[in-house]
């Protein structure tokens, strides 16, 4: 397992402590069903794609809090995990865990990137592709994200 996967699996572990009957999804679930743990959670059985702390820029040297990247499109040219089977999106925040509802997220970029024009390029609400991959990704504010109505902060 490489170093990053590593760090995912501590970031999931972490979560999965807010659960429980918990379920752990195999290597196929994972990669083309996008979620990561099944668990009890608020009294129903839902399934959870756990998001670490990102950086805007891989050259960054830390993890930032502000602004969270979300996959349309992965780097083989496939959904990405905001098109997964997951019920809730689980963003690691600093102090807390933003559990989000998938489709009200992903009806959310929708809209924003429409009316942003599909501009491509870095930047809020805009389309970007890294060079030589095939994957289509758009930074999304954290602030945003926590005005959407099926949402839980649940605490560290």
């Amino acid at each position: 397992m490489n170093w990053f996967r590593e760090q995912a699996k501590i970031v999931e572990k972490n979560f999965a402590k807010n659960l429980k009957e918990v379920e752990w999804a195999n290597d196929k679930q994972d990669m083309f069903e996008h979620w990561d743990v099944k668990g009890l959670f608020k009294g129903e059985v839902l399934k959870f794609d756990v998001k670490g702390k990102k950086k805007i820029n891989r050259a960054d040297v830390n993890s930032q809090d502000e602004i969270a990247w979300i996959e349309g499109t992965n780097v083989w040219g496939k959904p990405g995990w905001i098109k997964g089977k997951a019920d809730y999106i689980v963003f690691e925040r600093n102090d807390y865990w933003l559990v989000v509802d998938r489709e009200e997220l992903y009806d959310h970029v929708v809209k924003k990137v429409k009316e942003n024009g599909v501009q491509k390029g870095r930047g809020i609400y805009k389309v970007y592709q890294r060079a030589g991959r095939q994957d289509k990704i758009t930074m999304v504010p954290f602030d945003n994200i926590e005005k959407l109505i099926n949402i839980h902060k649940v605490q560290k």
